[in-house]
């Protein structure tokens, strides 16, 4: 099965392919969340609230070309990696912002632990993947579609000759 990377969009326009020929992407967690130890060791997880910190680092032959953007402002972020959930059932509760042109897609897992594609059948919110016999879970991946604020802007490199621009973006979830 061949699955095409959606491009990389901010506020719906589409990054250049020259500008992010290579292009990755990593999601952490961040906030008020952290484990308290009790007086005899035990863990006790405590949290206010949690957001989606993503960098994303790319080269190719032209820089992305976002200088004049306000970075003070939010903006929505199409992301190029996609975020994923597994369980023992075959029907997923998606999260409301995913992106509308990159279909969700996903696998049953078969006892040997292999990666079976399998339809998926998206109602609202709510992903259902066709069952395999023998499958012992289910993973449904989809592309996220973020509201985030880039305080620092685009960091942008170049290497000795500027035949390669490399740049990075760190994007905070408002």
């Amino acid at each position: 099965m061949s699955r095409r990377q959606p491009d990389l969009m901010i506020d719906g326009l589409r990054l250049p392919l020259h500008a992010g020929a290579q292009i990755q992407q990593q999601y952490e967690d961040f906030g008020g969340f952290f484990v308290r130890r009790l007086g005899g060791g035990a863990a006790v997880h405590q949290e206010t609230w949690r957001k989606t910190r993503t960098t994303l680092s790319a080269a190719g032959l032209i820089p992305p070309g976002l200088d004049g953007r306000d970075w003070s402002q939010p903006f929505v972020l199409g992301c190029v990696a996609p975020r994923s959930k597994q369980a023992a059932s075959n029907i997923f509760a998606l999260p409301v912002a995913r992106r509308a042109d990159a279909a969700p897609f996903g696998f049953a897992v078969d006892a040997t632990g292999l990666l079976r594609p399998v339809p998926v059948v998206v109602a609202g919110d709510t992903a259902t993947l066709g069952l395999l016999a023998g499958a012992v879970s289910y993973q449904v991946l989809w592309y996220p579609l973020l509201t985030v604020r880039a305080p620092a802007g685009v960091r942008s490199y170049y290497d000795a000759q500027g035949a390669v621009a490399s740049w990075e973006l760190i994007c905070e979830e408002g």
